[in-house]
């Protein structure tokens, strides 16, 4: 008796905790992007997993066991995932943490270490991640003491450039795109200004006199625009997908970037495609400079009730996007109510045909 009760609950222990999320994840693949004419076929592919706000609770406003069981689930996923794709980088677009804009340095500390023995990437596989308002805190609250010590983890609070295998990827800090006049605004905008510049060098490499630039990024290609907050749009209602349970109005430089600061940046960078994260729901849309913008779901049971990541691939001129749904939490809830009912059933059985052993006996 005892033993078939054992084995029903350690099946549902061992599928819920370590085999659910190859089940779920093995139903997702890499698309290939078609080369844009016959002269790019030989390109180097790039593959990456982006995911966005993975927001790991805080000592304030998070409970331990909320912590302890969905942080569990996004390091299987991600470690799943990772086994699964073999991706060659992994993008965070932001909100790492809930509560990173105000806890003290030594919680910090406590939130990196968590971060990186959460989603811990095989070796050669780099992680970029763009900071988001949970991170260092809303353009009214940033301030250089936030900045600087997630920059001292992760390396990226303003505007940078990667180059990956020929492609140019903008990482942006989204809370100082207010061009108010304020500091970091500033600089955000005259990096902005720099890798306009240099992208515009290395579309005329003949015309180039920037060694350093031709030399670290060879050649151009149209970049990719990756930041926390979306490019302007009143809602998802524009979007031609998206997983968003009701359609919420979105506010200036609050849930996405305002009308000007997205046309300035389609002015100055003309990227091929965007990412984003930050509203915890999926959606693809054509945005304000006519290309596709993907925004990514939060990879977090707390804020999503169907979490999900991109499989991205790129080449110098083209890209191919897939979403790959995770495991739900409430088909593992659902698992383990149904193994709980399947326990009861079997100890009533065998507990009934005990007794009429025992009648029979007698």
């Amino acid at each position: 008796m005892w033993t078939k009760i054992a084995c029903i609950a350690l099946f549902a222990l061992i599928y819920c905790e370590f085999l659910a999320d190859y089940v779920q994840l093995s139903q997702c693949y890499w698309q290939s992007p078609k080369p844009a004419n016959v002269g790019n076929k030989n390109e180097d592919e790039l593959r990456a997993i982006i995911i966005a706000d993975t927001h790991l609770v805080g000592p304030i406003r998070g409970h331990w066991l909320d912590r302890l069981y969905r942080e569990w689930h996004m390091h299987r996923s991600f470690q799943a995932t990772m086994q699964i794709f073999g991706p060659d980088v992994i993008f965070v677009l932001g909100d790492l943490f809930d509560e990173g804009d105000f806890v003290n340095d030594s919680d910090f500390q406590k939130y990196v270490t968590r971060f990186h023995r959460l989603f811990s990437p095989p070796s050669g596989v780099p992680i970029i991640s763009a900071v988001g308002n949970h991170d260092v805190g809303f353009h009214y609250k940033m301030d250089t003491y936030f900045l600087n010590r997630f920059s001292k983890h992760f390396n990226n609070t303003g505007v940078e450039m990667y180059t990956i295998k020929g492609n140019h990827f903008i990482m942006i800090n989204s809370m100082a795109m207010l061009n108010d006049g304020c500091g970091f605004c500033n600089a955000a905008l005259r990096d902005l200004k720099n890798i306009s510049e240099k992208l515009n060098c290395l579309e005329n490499g003949h015309k180039c006199i920037d060694a350093k630039t031709l030399e670290e990024h060879k050649k151009y290609s149209r970049p990719i625009l990756m930041q926390h907050f979306p490019t302007y749009r009143k809602s998802d209602a524009v979007c031609r997908e998206h997983d968003a349970p009701e359609m919420e109005v979105y506010r200036e430089n609050w849930e996405v970037l305002s009308k000007d600061s997205t046309d300035l940046l389609g002015a100055l960078l003309s990227p091929r495609v965007a990412f984003a994260g930050h509203s915890h729901h999926y959606c693809l849309s054509i945005n304000r400079f006519g290309i596709e913008e993907y925004t990514v779901a939060s990879y977090s049971w707390r804020n999503k009730v169907e979490p999900s990541f991109l499989l991205a691939a790129f080449t110098g001129s083209s890209y191919a996007v897939l979403k790959c749904n995770m495991l739900r939490q409430q088909h593992v809830y659902n698992v383990y109510i149904a193994s709980v009912v399947i326990l009861i059933a079997t100890i009533i059985v065998l507990i009934y045909r005990r007794r009429d052993k025992r009648r029979m006996k007698t």
